[in-house]
């Protein structure tokens, strides 16, 4: 009986993978574990143990990002390995974990609160609440509140929480904003476009100039916020440089911006897709968590994460050369068949994907990475997104549903998430 041959995984960045890149993760798991797609000159890596394996190979590193990333912010934590990225890690750290974050835990809510209000006050306006119960009661949706999500919500808000958490004024929330969209479209910009690059690089250095004096002038002041508790810190003599902050800064603002507005997002498309699953999570709000967890394991915001390899690494059978790229396929390893029972399936209930551990370097999936680079701002994307569910539903009067006629679905090849999501609800 002849044997059939394998078949070769459509290129990463085809409109055949975007479709549906899961597909592409399943092929890859079966036939080409370690496989190299000329279309990204990657060595993609898309099973759980290899995976893990390889974030804490000392042949990898990621001395990819000083081109990738580090050419947009500067140098960051991200890009350093050994001694110096443990000493700026135990600096940065404190603020960025559960102790660290309480002083803004009313920011962010205010935050959340401020950019939810002036939407379900705008959409009650148009309907009364007295046609909206005659509606329920003839069990129709007639007449309820709108909202779509991503632009109104998801984009804005970690944007805002991070103006509100750096201490800077309002008027400065549009210069955030392109810093945000200018670099992230840059990052990701895998077709070399040139005006992409150079609008970033004019946002940096548009960056550059305004945090550099604050940073100065907030070194010997009593602020509690970030600038102020950063630019003050010191672990065994060690200070961040400005240079070292600012680069600090525009990382904070596209890193946790891009993460946290497309966790948001895929999540409520997620339970939207499963009503029982948000039902249970609009009444029992200690599930939220279990819910963010399932997300980040089913759809991660990253999809591939990028390494290094130093020198000639051996993995399942292949080696790959020294000063190769990697693909690390975070959303293939959190499908891995090997470790998740029906992976495919959304469960805010699964017992293999521990919400205890969720948000620690013992997580059952990898949408944070693993090892020493594991996400250092994995406890505020915690924060943001539990505290922004709530305020989401507290402002609904039982679960929303998908608006008739729209398409909840994921968009990207790298970083992937709804581009738009039109929910319905009655206001509370």
């Amino acid at each position: 009986m002849p044997v059939a041959e394998p078949t070769s995984p459509p290129p990463i960045l085809s409109d055949e993978h975007e479709a549906d890149p899961y597909a592409t993760y399943r092929l890859l798991r079966s036939e080409h574990p370690i496989w190299f797609d000329e279309s990204t000159n990657l060595w993609i890596v898309s099973r759980m143990e290899d995976l893990r394996t390889l974030f804490k190979h000392p042949g990898i590193d990621s001395a990819n990002y000083e081109v990738q990333i580090g050419q947009f912010h500067g140098r960051t934590l991200i890009e350093m390995e050994g001694k110096e990225h443990t000493a700026h890690r135990r600096l940065l750290s404190p603020f960025l974990h559960s102790s660290g974050l309480e002083d803004f835990m009313p920011r962010i809510r205010g935050a959340a609160i401020g950019i939810m209000t002036p939407i379900v006050q705008r959409e009650a306006a148009k309907v009364s609440k007295q046609l909206i119960a005659e509606a329920r009661d003839r069990g129709e949706q007639d007449g309820a509140c709108q909202i779509e999500l991503v632009s109104e919500f998801t984009s804005v808000y970690p944007i805002t929480v991070t103006r509100e958490m750096l201490g800077v004024p309002d008027e400065m929330q549009e210069t955030v904003v392109r810093g945000y969209e200018n670099i992230a479209d840059a990052i990701s910009n895998m077709a070399g476009d040139q005006e992409i690059h150079d609008r970033a690089m004019a946002t940096r250095e548009e960056l550059r100039a305004y945090f550099m004096p604050i940073i100065v002038e907030r070194r010997n002041g009593d602020g509690r916020d970030l600038i102020s508790m950063v630019a003050q810190a010191e672990i065994g003599g060690l200070k961040l440089t400005d240079e070292e902050i600012c680069a600090f800064l525009s990382l904070v603002i596209v890193a946790g911006g891009e993460t946290t507005d497309s966790a948001i997002a895929s999540m409520f498309r997620l339970l939207i897709q499963h009503p029982d699953q948000l039902r249970e999570v609009y009444e029992d709000r200690r599930l939220i968590l279990d819910a963010f967890a399932e997300q980040l394991r089913i759809a991660p915001p990253v999809h591939i994460t990028l390494r290094h390899s130093a020198e000639d690494v051996e993995i399942a059978g292949v080696t790959i050369p020294a000063d190769s790229m990697i693909g690390m396929c975070l959303a293939s390893g959190n499908r891995d068949e090997s470790v998740f029972e029906n992976p495919d399936t959304f469960d805010i209930h699964r017992a293999d994907n521990d919400t205890d551990r969720a948000f620690r370097a013992s997580a059952d999936h990898i949408a944070f990475a693993d090892g020493r680079h594991f996400c250092v701002g994995n406890s505020l994307a915690r924060e943001e997104v539990e505290i922004a569910t709530n305020v989401i539903l507290d402002a609904m009067d039982g679960p929303p549903w998908l608006t008739p006629g729209h398409e909840a679905k994921e968009v990207g090849h790298w970083f992937r998430a709804p581009a738009e999501l039109s929910l319905s609800f009655n206001p509370a």
